[in-house]
């Protein structure tokens, strides 16, 4: 399956629309609030405002929407087989509120499919896969993407900026008129404005420059990799130590399998009561916050595979990791978790301090079979390293058969691979690591090429409009 229908490069304009049920819930309310807003409050003008940029935060980027239309036709691999997680919701105990939840929509996901398990070739991990061709979402095969220079994003942000600087205008011209101090808070919108285009600016160049490093740096296919800095993009697989099969804080029933990298969240959700006095009379007034009370995290070794070969990676090397959204998520209240008997033999680790209402658990992992990108640097592996199984020895055993999806022949169904995996790969003796070069930060996030730039915006967003909104709050200023 190739990007069919589907085009990369996203031009200079595209209005972009929200593609699950959830985005549209939550434009259509924002809508509304829009619209009946100036009619209900005094204060709805800048309330309706402010709703522009509730509608920018929303908008999904120019690429987002077409590739989870892609992501939902393509047939995925069976990633772990038996032992991949089930998406959606599970509901353990209703009455004690025990529930679990993984992500039905994964945007670091796979788009196209990928090899699973059964079609790779571990008596020879280093070396390409039977069929000897790059994987489908490969940026050689596919190219770079390039969003959109100007979405809906940037369109309610413009919006939201000429209607604020519009506003300001007004009310500092009506403060300087009033004998009264009540229009004096519009002169504070020169400052905020400044302050948030600034912080906005900051943010943005931080994004736009990790940005430019993925779409400026080729992408190498790991059977000609050389050493020095380099961009990889290809299929996560275990080395002969295997993965972890992670017990989230311990608890046996909070298990997640076959990472090899990992970190986990254990928080409690608190209800803080303040006693306040107010014209003689006392209000308690409540609140609810989760607090993040302990976390764990682990790396292992893993092999990035293109189609083409294996590169050894060390992601504990690595000081930049994005492993995208949550893998899975596990909730309980407070009386489940008290009555539950792994807590009742280790008091001792739960959080019993204050008013706790729930409790939370929280795993973010890279896993075997997920597509991982790597920016880092490649070099020659240990010399101990260079005795390990599959690096420098010799190979005996038959060549795989290579499955030929271009015939329609039962006979051309058995061919065997025409990889030689008798004699070593050259790019088994070389490990990538975290090393940052000049103007080359190292990186190593889950997700392809594809779906990390899918989640990113032009430059024009990121940095041309924060510095409009902050030349907008000086002009402002000049004005008081």
């Amino acid at each position: 399956m190739e990007l069919q229908g589907a085009d990369l490069d996203r031009g200079f304009f595209k209005f972009t629309l929200p593609y699950t049920w959830r985005g549209w819930l939550g434009c259509c309310l924002v809508l509304i609030v829009m619209v009946a807003a100036p009619f209900v409050s005094p204060e709805g003008v800048f309330i309706s405002l402010l709703m522009f940029f509730l509608l920018a935060i929303l908008s999904p980027t120019s690429l987002e929407a077409e590739l989870y239309r892609i992501r939902k036709k393509a047939p995925q691999p069976d990633d772990l087989e038996a032992q991949a997680l089930v998406s959606g919701s599970n509901i353990s105990d209703w009455f004690y509120g025990q529930s679990s939840y993984v992500p039905t929509n994964d945007p670091s996901d796979w788009v196209l499919p990928a090899p699973g398990p059964t079609s790779w070739f571990m008596a020879r991990p280093y070396h390409a896969d039977p069929s000897n061709k790059l994987l489908p979402e490969h940026p050689i095969r596919i190219g770079t993407p390039t969003p959109a220079m100007i979405s809906s994003y940037g369109l309610f942000m413009l919006c939201f900026l000429i209607g604020v600087s519009v506003l300001a205008v007004l009310g500092i011209s009506a403060a300087k008129e009033s004998a009264t101090t009540s229009d004096d808070r519009f002169l504070l919108l020169p400052y905020l404005t400044m302050a948030s285009g600034s912080i906005w600016f900051v943010v943005g160049y931080l994004k736009q420059r990790q940005q430019s490093v993925m779409i400026d740096t080729s992408t190498s296919a790991i059977r000609s990799v050389a050493a020095g800095s380099t961009e990889l993009v290809g299929q996560v697989r275990p080395t002969y130590s295997g993965a972890f099969d992670v017990h989230v804080d311990g608890h046996p029933n909070r298990m997640v399998p076959g990472c090899v990298s990992y970190h986990w969240t254990y928080e409690v959700l608190i209800r803080e009561s303040k006693v306040t006095y107010r014209n003689g009379q006392r209000k308690v007034q409540s609140t609810q916050r989760w607090h993040t009370v302990r976390g764990g995290h682990d790396d292992k070794p893993f092999i990035v595979h293109d189609g083409t070969g294996g590169m050894y990676t060390r992601p504990s090397t690595f000081a930049r990791k994005d492993w995208g959204g949550y893998v899975k998520r596990w909730e309980s209240t407070h009386r489940d978790i008290v009555r539950d008997l792994y807590w009742g033999s280790t008091l001792g680790r739960l959080y019993r301090r204050g008013d706790v209402l729930r409790h939370r658990w929280t795993i973010h992992a890279l896993r075997i079979g997920n597509p991982v990108y790597v920016l880092g640097t490649v070099s020659t592996r240990p010399a101990e390293e260079l005795e390990w199984p599959g690096v420098s020895d010799l190979y005996e055993g038959e060549a795989p058969v290579a499955p030929n999806s271009d015939s329609h022949s039962f006979w051309d169904l058995e061919q065997k691979s025409e990889v030689d995996y008798k004699r070593p790969a050259k790019n088994a003796r070389l490990h990538m690591l975290g090393d940052d070069a000049t103007a080359m930060p190292a990186m190593i996030k889950r997700g392809t090429e594809l779906s990390n730039l899918a989640r990113l915006r032009s430059k024009t967003e990121l940095v041309l409009i924060p510095i409009l909104t902050t030349f907008s709050g000086v002009c402002m200023l000049l004005f008081l």
